[in-house]
């Protein structure tokens, strides 16, 4: 037995002439500037096994020093300037 479908009201986008307005700028200057994934994917790899070397090589903790190195190499990407500072620090 089907089931009565329900109607729904179809949206009509709305185009806005701001042609004078400035876009949206949620991001630093640069934070556009690409990173090659493999690059990326090596990165952060190299950071994962740098925090399984630091816990003396215990397994179990694999998508931990993942997700935490992910984390580590995406904030470097995008804040390269504050990154390079607090390593001279």
């Amino acid at each position: 037995m089907q089931q009565p479908r329900s109607r729904h009201l179809r949206s009509i986008p709305v185009v806005n002439d701001d042609s004078d307005a400035m876009p949206d700028m949620p991001f630093e200057e640069g934070a556009h500037d690409a990173v090659d994934p493999d690059l990326r994917h090596r990165m952060i790899s190299e950071a994962a096994y740098h925090l399984y070397a630091q816990r003396r090589y215990e397994d179990g903790f694999d998508l931990d020093d993942w997700l935490q190195a992910e984390a580590q190499i995406d904030h470097i990407i995008t804040n390269p300037a504050r990154s390079a500072a607090t390593e001279e620090a």
